[in-house]
């Protein structure tokens, strides 16, 4: 018998996975791996014992969040309302930002359209923040690519920060209509996060599509987590931007390709445990932070909000703030796709 998904309950999951994976990533952010783990022989008792140092998330669950909200007040992707509700991230203040979205949403604040404003980096920036559309258009995936192209190029013109946030928003959708505890097929998830980008008949492409298939052959054939944080850490990236001094060790480059591929590669080989997947990514090195709200956003949208350990939601600031957003995002996919839903008619009253 099929079990009945939860849906409020994964979009709930997805958004508290980004805002934890953030949080417990932030504090390790541009360390390697393993001086970070030289830090304490037991994360979880090092969390108890350190909590004043995970008392907040960043950028990218400042700009998941906005994200979500702009399709609220859109009724989906509308460009005008994501430009404006990202130049309302400036006034939060941005958390810890990154270049690529900070130069660019200050840009559209002065008035410079998105096509003049927007950065040519291929960082991670476009993909932190593409949960939201993962999951509100999990039934419509013509329209997720869509609105996953256009609102990364808001702030990124680089093929490969478009491509990485098609990818995770395609994942999102796939682990959403996943039961909980049900197995999915490896296989079969890497052929639509494949066929998600074949549209790209470009070099980033190909070499996306590579990845993605190096990915999926590491995890069936249980690469330990170490050797697979080293070999994809600085995958695709070019000189000057490879950084030499950490070749051969875990250290996440901030490139959409490297991150990506550490990200599906963390999550699939831990998808079991929410704990040991959350801080395996935010323990990965480099850019720890937003490895692991990609990471976390996956194991959210794969497991749902009530799977989610207490003491880790505990850990979060604004909760009440991201779980209205959560219920009022999936409010908005329910009027928008399925206006007789009865859990949609629950929350209204």
């Amino acid at each position: 018998m099929k079990v009945k998904i939860d849906y409020l309950d994964k979009f709930r999951g997805t958004l508290f996975g980004v805002a934890i994976g953030d949080t417990l990533g932030h504090p390790f952010e541009g360390q390697t791996r393993a001086h970070v783990l030289s830090r304490f022989s037991n994360f979880e008792q090092f969390l108890q014992n350190n909590k004043f140092l995970f008392n907040t998330y960043t950028d990218d669950t400042q700009l998941t969040l906005h994200t979500a909200q702009a399709l609220i007040n859109g009724d989906g992707f509308d460009l005008k309302t994501f430009i404006k509700e990202y130049i309302k991230w400036l006034e939060d203040p941005p958390i810890g930002p990154g270049y690529g979205c900070y130069s660019s949403i200050r840009k559209l604040k002065q008035g410079i359209d998105w096509k003049q404003a927007a950065s040519h980096s291929g960082g991670n920036g476009t993909v932190m923040r593409i949960a939201p559309i993962g999951l509100f258009y999990n039934k419509s995936l013509m329209e997720l690519k869509n609105a996953a192209i256009q609102s990364s190029k808001i702030t990124h013109l680089h093929p490969a920060g478009e491509l990485g946030a098609v990818i995770i928003a395609r994942a999102i959708a796939f682990l959403v209509n996943i039961a909980p505890k049900e197995n999915f097929s490896l296989e079969r998830l890497f052929e639509e996060l494949i066929s998600s980008i074949n549209y790209a008949q470009n070099d980033i492409g190909d070499e996306f599509r590579q990845v993605l298939k190096e990915v999926h052959a590491s995890v069936a054939m249980n690469l330990s987590l170490e050797a697979g944080l080293i070999k994809f850490s600085q995958i695709g990236v070019k000189k000057p931007y490879f950084i030499e001094e950490f070749m051969g060790k875990a250290f996440v480059h901030p490139y959409a390709m490297s991150t990506v591929a550490c990200a599906l590669f963390i999550f699939l080989s831990l998808k079991d445990s929410f704990k040991r997947c959350l801080y395996e990514l935010a323990t990965s090195g480099g850019d720890t932070d937003t490895v692991a709200a990609i990471g976390g956003s996956l194991i959210g949208a794969y497991k749902g909000f009530n799977e989610i350990p207490a003491d880790l939601i505990d850990l979060i600031r604004d909760k009440k703030k991201i779980l209205k957003i959560a219920d009022e995002l999936y409010a908005k996919y329910c009027q928008k796709y399925s206006p007789n839903n009865d859990n949609i008619q629950s929350l209204r009253k």
